[in-house]
């Protein structure tokens, strides 16, 4: 009777893990791109503190290379045309009322 409750546990153990996997799998590639916009966020902000303003150009040049990868997969996410995701990150930017839109470029509110 023992070995049929062990045997039950060790299933169980098993499905769970195995699910756990699974969504973890299926999830990956929007975890990836969460990780990715939040580095180039971060990457802006410090240039910020450098700069006062910042071109569209410099925030590409900011981000540009820029690498993602979750700590249990080999998948990575590199930046290499920038355009795109400094459009989103500017647009997410001035819609939080972090940065505002100058004549130079967009500097820190």
């Amino acid at each position: 009777m023992d070995i049929i409750i062990y045997i039950l546990l060790f299933a169980i153990a098993t499905i769970i893990i195995y699910t756990w996997g699974i969504i973890k799998e299926r999830n990956k590639p929007n975890d990836l791109l969460d990780l990715l916009y939040n580095k180039s966020y971060k990457a802006v902000m410090k240039a910020f503190k450098t700069k006062n303003t910042l071109s569209k150009k410099d925030i590409e040049n900011e981000i540009l290379n820029l690498k993602a990868s979750l700590f249990y997969s080999k998948d990575k996410l590199v930046i290499k045309d920038p355009s795109h995701i400094s459009k989103i990150l500017i647009g997410k930017m001035l819609k939080d009322g972090v940065i505002e839109k100058t004549t130079n470029g967009y500097s820190l509110k």
